[in-house]
């Protein structure tokens, strides 16, 4: 894979920890010292909605600058935001109004570092056919970060305090600054020198205009809005339902997040046989019925099964959506639409979780949550299939 995905890649495994350690540590430490959940709640919300509006932004940065270069300085600024929080705490701040400031810069440099990493696998492997293994190395990471964040955050929770949490978090982004800096750095081809406002407006354009991307995201947002808070729904359906310890649980989903890494790594010798866009739709089959299962079933061991299912189908739809998209996007704009595209993904989970919280406020029962969305994802996943069939027999708009 060469030296320089490594160390990309290892910055951004360091990263996605911190990222999962920070997002449950931080709220359990608020929690123990008095904050409403409202308040963490509120604080999550303004993390995403940040890096939502920024996706929409950032990306022509990301296809004019080399993504190690772009890696390390948003690892560096995020550090420097959260060691500039630790200084006002320091000074009498509160934790949760410092924690709540730095939110919106972690936010935006985000945004930058998942563009990068994503946008720069191609020119970080030394030939095209290692493209999907890097992708599916990526995803690995992602899914080891849901498991090794929050184990270490039940750890340093213990401890109550804010500081350490932030602390451990800016020591997290340092090194990941660290890791992927290098000297040798490789730019994309310039091009026409554009303003920042004409290089956004043609990255939406690219979006808009090329059908089989559009299809390809809808899929995304589809799974999205109809099963983004499965995570959730899964937990409660275990605790209440079915009556499991807290430690249980968490063995289950630790299982299922094993089961989705192994998955990921034989990916990357079966992707170049496979093709991408019937793989995704497949993908989305298996993690709406698995939803449905879980919901309808009341055995506890096909729910796990189930589950394990439905985290490795997500794992393989992620991996075949981007190479898909690498495959289908001018290079000039993958950096944009990779950006616009997790941008238009991550405010499906935001509506979704938002509808979900107020349908059981309403008292509806997770296992109907579950089932009504895994029917809903099932149903749109007919419809994308159509689409796509009908894309593969006409001509596709210029991207």
């Amino acid at each position: 894979m060469g030296t320089r995905f490594w160390r990309a890649f290892g910055a951004y495994s360091t990263n996605a920890v911190g990222d999962e350690f920070y997002a449950l540590a931080l709220p359990l430490v608020l929690l123990q010292l008095g904050y409403s959940a409202a308040t963490t709640t509120f604080l999550r919300s303004v993390l995403i909605a940040t890096t939502v509006v920024a996706g929409f932004l950032v990306g022509h940065v990301v296809d004019r600058h080399a993504p190690e270069l772009l890696l390390t300085r948003s690892y560096l600024g995020s550090a420097l935001a959260l060691c500039a929080a630790l200084v006002a705490i320091t000074a009498g701040v509160d934790g949760y109004a410092a924690s709540l400031v730095a939110a919106t810069a972690l936010g935006l440099l985000a945004a930058v570092s998942a563009a990068a990493m994503d946008a720069g696998i191609p020119r970080l492997v030394p030939a095209p056919d290692r493209i999907p293994r890097g992708y599916s190395l990526v995803e690995s990471a992602r899914t080891s970060a849901t498991i090794v964040g929050p184990m270490l955050a039940g750890l340093v929770a213990t401890l109550r305090s804010v500081v350490v949490v932030i602390a451990a978090n800016a020591v997290s982004f340092a090194l990941a600054a660290a890791l992927s800096r290098t000297r040798r750095t490789t730019a994309p081809p310039a091009e026409r020198r554009q303003s920042a406002r004409q290089q956004i407006a043609e990255g939406l354009r690219a979006v808009v205009r090329h059908r089989r991307l559009r299809l390809g995201i809808g899929l995304s947002l589809l799974v999205n809005i109809t099963l983004g808070a499965e995570q959730p729904l899964f937990l409660a359906r275990l605790v209440q339902d079915f009556g499991l310890s807290v430690a249980l649980t968490s063995g289950i989903v630790v299982i299922a997040g094993v089961v989705a890494i192994v998955v990921s790594l034989g990916l990357s010798h079966w992707t170049t046989d496979l093709p991408a866009r019937g793989t995704m739709i497949t993908s989305v089959f298996v993690i709406a019925l698995s939803a449905v299962g879980i919901g309808l079933v009341d055995v506890l061991w096909v729910s796990a099964l189930l589950y394990c299912l439905l985290s490795a189908a997500t794992i393989c739809y992620s991996v075949y959506w981007r190479t898909y998209r690498q495959d289908i996007v001018d290079p000039g704009l993958l950096g944009r639409v990779s950006a616009t595209s997790r941008s238009i993904a991550y405010s499906g989970v935001v509506v979704g979780t938002v509808v979900v919280g107020t349908l059981q406020q309403l008292g509806v029962t997770t296992k109907t949550l579950l089932t009504a969305g895994g029917l809903l994802c099932t149903v749109g996943a007919v419809v994308g299939a159509l689409a796509l069939g009908r894309v593969r027999a006409t001509a596709d708009l210029p991207s």
